[in-house]
């Protein structure tokens, strides 16, 4: 049985190189694929904002228009504002299951840690 020193040494040991992490082409292009992603949403929902700001600004009669069961336009709007966002966090997260996991494992995989086996007087990864 290990003590608590031991593991924390041992998990010391197994700590990826993350400048190595961070050089690797996989961590840049997950850096990069998230900020397009990040920076689409942003003005999407800043975007579909400024329109529902617009139309109850310039045009509160429309806004005040009852379109169904006394909803209004403006609250329809409104309302949508939560559509977006819940649309635009599913995406994150199939985008984050599908391709950013891989890329994260990809760059973790670049900085592995190197580890000399005793046995075989050998090194593997």
């Amino acid at each position: 049985m290990t003590s608590q020193q031991d593991q924390r040494l041992d998990d010391a040991e197994a700590a990826p190189d993350w400048r190595a992490v961070h050089a690797s082409v996989p961590f840049r292009e997950l850096v990069a694929r998230r900020g397009r992603f990040v920076r689409a949403a942003t003005a999407a929902v800043l975007g579909w904002f400024a329109v529902f700001l617009l139309v109850v600004g310039i045009a509160p009669a429309l806004a005040g228009q009852v379109v169904v069961a006394g909803m209004t336009v403006g609250f329809l709007l409104g309302m949508s504002q939560f559509v977006v966002a819940w649309l635009l966090t599913w995406r994150y997260l199939t985008l984050s299951a599908t391709v950013f996991s891989g890329l994260e494992a990809a760059a973790l995989a670049a900085g592995a840690p190197v580890v000399v086996d005793a046995t075989t007087d050998g090194v593997r990864p």
